[in-house]
């Protein structure tokens, strides 16, 4: 059904394009196979390796400079064409993942400028977002 948004003023239109229910599954199957372009892949390959580098341990100014770089590689993923399957799959918890990462480069940053913050302080946070993180990775991949 599509319900036309705000404006005009002239008459309302409404389209209504019913599937069977045969029609419905098959169109289901094939927007779930439907693959992500190779740059949806290759950030949440990306995610995958901070994760792994995470558990060897990484310092401030590493940590931002990969959660930087991932931003980079966030910014030039084709968002507005991606398929809604694609980004069910993968996209969406790609992103939370990303956003939390971001959350702990904020948050470590914050804690390094507050001259009472120590690592004692800062360490549970960190685990906390970097656990979030990587619940959202395991649901993108």
């Amino acid at each position: 059904m599509v319900l036309p948004g705000c404006g005009g003023g002239g008459a309302t239109s409404v389209t209504s394009t019913a599937t069977s229910p045969t029609q419905a599954q098959a169109q289901a199957k094939t927007a779930s196979r439907a693959p992500c372009p190779s740059q949806v892949d290759a950030f949440v390959r990306s995610l995958d390796e901070l994760r792994k580098q995470l558990a060897v341990g990484l310092s401030y100014d590493q940590y931002t400079a990969r959660v930087k770089t991932l931003g980079a590689s966030y910014g030039k993923l084709p968002i507005e064409r991606l398929d809604l399957a694609c980004l069910a799959a993968s996209g969406t918890a790609g992103e939370r993942s990303f956003n939390k990462y971001v959350d702990a480069a904020n948050a470590w940053g914050e804690c390094l400028a507050d001259a009472s913050c120590d690592t004692a302080t800062i360490e549970p946070v960190l685990q906390r977002k970097w656990r979030l993180a990587s619940h959202s990775l395991s649901e993108a991949r």
